[in-house]
């Protein structure tokens, strides 16, 4: 999501829009290709980011200041349009409700939608969030689907018209991707992560590591093939992220794997994408998704996709052209998918050429702007 909010930013700067970014301390200054305004997250001392407790305890107190900032610049008329990120959209449309000076149109981007499609008791924990995400979905003007495949999921999961709801793919710049790509990509993965400088083939997967991103089916099916003898001999699975779910991973990959799999953690950009360069073919197994962005980041380096159906995947990874899809949790496919890619390399190259000519044509965000803009004009013009 913040990857996604930093170039939407910057390519409206680029087409002659201010931007400026509401949101919790922490944004290092000059970071952000636009104003930063940042809005205490907790009154206190707060969990850890982005986990369940913090999300239910803390996010919906944050809404409402992020709200109250928003509604005075509005008031101000600094500000002429409002696009939320999630439960953010909440506050300013409670206030905007119940106040005519507040003109400005509300966009909200519900992103993954991750607490609407959790099971067990995370579900249960999430009940107040889903409620509250439904309310901010009512008070926008338009609510995002950040993929077509996706667009049916935001009236049914958040209970509003269908004719509220607009496409806006998420996107991201190859041009700056490029850029961010070291010169020797062999020599900085190696120097990173020991064995992928000469791997071969190089698997590669990048996410956050929870249990619903799939990692675990992912080191199934490589069990799977490696035992039946069907993998090339040089092969190297590298996990790139940090998350709640590495130490149960780490457990569960077995000691005849352990040189097979490295847990990169958290690395930085050129080593990021270094590993993409080096990479033979990206590996995304996730339970669901929302739009999925390291996966146009593997189409920008011409790699082909291994995938589930999941979320907006389905929307960049054409099956059996740019790469191959899943279902969600079946190891059997997933194991069936990897071995087809890996036994032709001419064709899984062509796949990868044939996914960065879909990425540059329907999901660099240079060209995406151009309907975030008409979805802006839009609403100004009905509000008169």
């Amino acid at each position: 999501m913040e990857r996604a909010v930093y170039l939407q930013a910057k390519h409206l700067r680029a087409r002659g829009v201010d931007v400026v970014l509401i949101t919790r301390p922490g944004t290092r200054e000059g970071t952000f290709p636009g104003d930063v305004v940042t809005v205490p997250y907790a009154s206190g001392r707060a969990s850890a980011h982005g986990r369940i407790l913090d999300r239910i305890v803390h996010y919906p107190s944050f809404s409402a200041r992020v709200g109250e900032a928003v509604a005075g610049m509005v008031r101000q008329g600094t500000i002429d349009i409002v696009d939320a990120q999630g439960l953010t959209a909440l506050g300013y449309g409670r206030l905007r409700a119940g106040d005519a000076a507040l003109r400005a149109p509300l966009v909200m981007n519900p992103q993954g939608m991750e607490e609407h499609k959790a099971g067990g008791l995370k579900r249960l924990a999430l009940t107040r969030l889903r409620a509250l995400s439904r309310e901010a979905a009512r008070l926008a003007d338009r609510v995002v689907a950040t993929d077509e495949a996706t667009r049916g999921d935001v009236p049914r999961l958040l209970r509003v018209p269908a004719t509220k709801v607009v496409v806006l793919p998420n996107g991201i710049d190859p041009d700056e991707i490029a850029l961010l790509t070291p010169a020797d990509p062999a020599r900085v993965a190696e120097d990173a992560v020991p064995g992928a400088g000469t791997a071969a083939p190089l698997l590669l997967s990048v996410g956050r590591l929870e249990a619903y991103k799939g990692f675990d089916d992912v080191l199934g099916a490589l069990a799977v093939l490696h035992d039946r003898q069907a993998m090339p001999a040089g092969w190297l699975w590298v996990v790139v992220g940090g998350g709640g779910a590495e130490k149960a991973l780490r457990r569960r990959i077995p000691r005849h794997l352990q040189a097979r799999v490295r847990l990169a953690g958290r690395v930085d950009d050129g080593v990021l994408h270094a590993l993409y360069a080096r990479a033979t073919v990206f590996v995304h197994a996730t339970r669901y998704e929302g739009s999925s962005l390291v996966t146009l980041e593997a189409m920008a380096h011409g790699l082909p996709v291994v995938a589930t159906r999941a979320g907006g995947i389905p929307d960049k990874v054409r099956d059996g052209e740019t790469g191959f899809l899943v279902a969600p949790g079946d190891v059997a496919a997933l194991a069936h998918a990897l071995h087809d890619v890996l036994a032709d390399a001419g064709r899984a190259r062509d796949m990868g050429a044939r996914g960065r000519v879909i990425l540059r044509q329907r999901f660099s965000s240079a060209v995406l702007i151009d309907r975030t803009l008409a979805l802006y004009d839009e609403l100004l013009r009905a509000r008169g």
